[in-house]
């Protein structure tokens, strides 16, 4: 499986859905952050938390970064593009909870190609409550949603989706 993390102004809403996907989905073998070159200094940190979470998890998957520039729509899409093309068929799970519109767009219509699995955003309830650590915040305020699933979707905590 690859896990397709899109990074926006948010890290912690990445970092705390690749987490929840994680305790749901099992371990990926690679995961690929891209984002837009406004949001890649956020890079290092976003790269150093998928590690540590995943060591926590006892397994290593290859971390890839791609970037493109600041709300380049084509450029998103050729992105993409290249990337589903390189999967090649594997299970793909989208986390496009920090992503921006340019991302979003072209990961979902580009995915649509690819063995896409799951497409998931993940609600934060409370704002009151940014910027933390996935067990750190309350679970029944983390509303885990899988666009491609049935009916009510996946759901983090007590609340449905």
């Amino acid at each position: 499986m690859i896990h397709v993390a899109l990074l926006g102004r948010t890290p912690w809403a990445l970092v705390n859905t690749y987490y929840a996907s994680l305790m749901r989905d099992g371990k990926p073998r690679k995961v690929v952050v891209v984002t837009e070159r406004r949001y890649s200094k956020s890079l290092p940190k976003v790269i150093a938390a998928i590690r540590a979470i995943s060591e926590a998890f006892s397994f290593s998957p290859e971390v890839e970064t791609r970037v493109i520039e600041d709300d380049d729509f084509a450029g998103a899409e050729r992105v993409f593009t290249e990337l589903f093309r390189e999967i090649n068929g594997e299970e793909v799970v989208i986390n496009m909870t920090s992503g921006r519109k340019a991302l979003v767009a072209a990961a979902i219509i580009q995915g649509r190609k690819a063995n896409t699995k799951k497409v998931l955003y993940m609600a934060l309830l409370d704002v009151a409550f940014p910027n933390r650590p996935y067990m750190m915040l309350p679970k029944h305020l983390q509303v885990l949603k899988n666009f491609l699933g049935g009916g009510n979707g996946e759901v983090s905590g007590d609340r449905k989706a």
